[in-house]
């Protein structure tokens, strides 16, 4: 739902965003082996833990369902591109690494798996706006360039972060980024370029984790 509703422009507008898709890979069929009440608790520790990540960076939870988030930078709170890149890249980072210590904790509290994340990340033009009913509305956003962002999350390797070719270029400066060439994208017709962080090799972060509006 959304905050503040009278604060954020519901009409919908076009506006250059980063966007960011992730998930556990393999929840589903981990989840078959936990109890009901081992299943509650780890995933609302893991949601209880990403959405504090996405708050310090200053992002928009858009959408949640079950172990995925789909989260945006850059609306409805304007920053520069690199800005909003760089948050999102942070927070993808943090998340990686929590989820290191979330698997530590859980595998001492008795629960033997090793859970992964993946996520995908890409800046481009998208429409932003609120979407639902009258009672009930979300602020997302729609077009293209969402859709490659939760593409490159399905392409990513558990445990990485795989972001596009105008992701890369706001962040090359700060970030070591692994090219890995072009891949073949579902909805496009020509491959699209990709690169990998390894969040465990970045040695620092250079944006802050606060964030003012532009």
């Amino acid at each position: 739902l959304i905050k503040n509703p009278d604060k954020i422009n519901l009409g919908g507008e076009k506006r250059n965003i980063t966007l960011f898709f992730s998930d556990i890979r393999g929840f589903t069929t981990i989840s078959e082996k936990l109890t009901p009440e081992e299943l509650v608790h780890l995933l609302n520790e893991y949601l209880t833990e990403m959405n504090g990540i996405i708050n310090r960076y200053g992002g928009t939870l858009a959408q949640l369902i079950g172990d995925g988030l789909y989260v945006i930078f850059g609306a409805p709170n304007k920053t520069s591109d690199k800005d909003h890149a760089l948050r999102c890249l942070n927070m993808a980072i943090d998340m990686q690494l929590k989820m290191k210590k979330l698997n530590k904790k859980w595998f001492n509290s008795g629960i033997d798996e090793n859970l992964k994340i993946r996520c995908g990340i890409n800046t481009g033009m998208a429409t932003v706006g609120g979407y639902g009913s009258p009672e009930r509305k979300e602020y997302t956003a729609m077009g293209m360039q969402v859709n490659l962002a939760a593409r490159l999350e399905s392409a990513c390797k558990p445990g990485r972060i795989l972001i596009s070719h105008t992701t890369w270029a706001l962040a090359r400066e700060e970030f070591p980024c692994t090219p890995l060439g072009k891949i073949e994208v579902k909805g496009y017709h020509r491959p699209v370029t990709v690169y990998e962080i390894d969040p465990f090799q970045v040695k620092h972060k250079i944006q802050d984790a606060g964030w003012t509006d532009g």
